[in-house]
């Protein structure tokens, strides 16, 4: 059953990678969008809004070019720099009528298919590199039974293709009965740039897959588009 959304979410930190990204902490939110334009619209007019200066996370709206057999169109990700920050920018929504209006409004234009709440955990490359608008990404969840074991193997992996676009490493802390336990996302300024960079085509990708082998299943994959943001600096 599609879940409305929701201005209530609870925290649960659970960090147990030893590799460290901050406190950057996530809500992500898969989308069935019947109306596109009208989910901009209401993103656009809650940003412009008196109570948008108690927002404090970043927001990101992406659009899946390939999702298996999902029905999600469409992903929109809030990023907050802390834990406090997404504590204050949620308590604030409870008491705001421009929140009501604004999950009024997202709601007529989307259904809601699935929600995480997570954690960073790692980034490789270089973030100033991959700066294209309409950047597009390859997303794996992946089930992860050795984190500290993983996030080292991942990140002397990356440490290997820094010039090779941009990727994060994330806990999924909150996720349903989704039964991944880790997010890894590898961004490109452009489709052609993020298929010749296949991970399985760098360097250091057999030692990866051996180092990894039997610690780890990928439970999904999946491929988006970045179409707008707000809020972001």
């Amino acid at each position: 059953m599609l879940k409305k959304l929701s201005g209530t979410l609870v925290l649960v930190l659970g960090f147990f990678c030893q590799l460290s990204y901050g406190q950057t902490v996530f809500q992500s939110f898969d989308l069935i969008v019947s109306n596109p334009a009208g989910v901009v619209a209401a993103i656009n007019k809650a940003q412009a809004s008196v109570d948008s200066q108690d927002n404090l996370g970043r927001v990101y709206l992406h659009q899946y070019m390939a999702n298996g057999e999902s029905q999600a169109t469409h992903n929109v990700l809030v990023v907050y720099d802390s834990p406090e920050d997404m504590s204050e920018t949620i308590k604030a929504n409870l008491t705001s009528a421009d929140w009501a209006t604004f999950i009024s409004e997202i709601g007529q234009a989307s259904q809601v298919e699935s929600e995480v709440m997570g954690q960073f955990l790692g980034v490789g490359g270089d973030p100033a590199a991959v700066l294209d608008p309409n950047r597009v990404a390859m997303v794996y969840q992946i089930s992860v039974s050795d984190p500290a074991t993983y996030a080292s193997a991942w990140t002397d992996f990356v440490g290997e293709n820094a010039d090779q676009g941009v990727s994060y490493l994330s806990a999924a802390i909150a996720s349903g009965n989704n039964p991944a336990t880790h997010v890894a996302v590898n961004w490109a300024n452009s489709l052609g740039e993020l298929l010749t960079n296949q991970p399985q085509n760098l360097d250091g990708w057999d030692s990866f897959s051996q180092r990894v082998r039997g610690i780890r299943t990928v439970e999904s994959t999946n491929m988006m588009m970045l179409l707008a943001s707000w809020n972001v600096d």
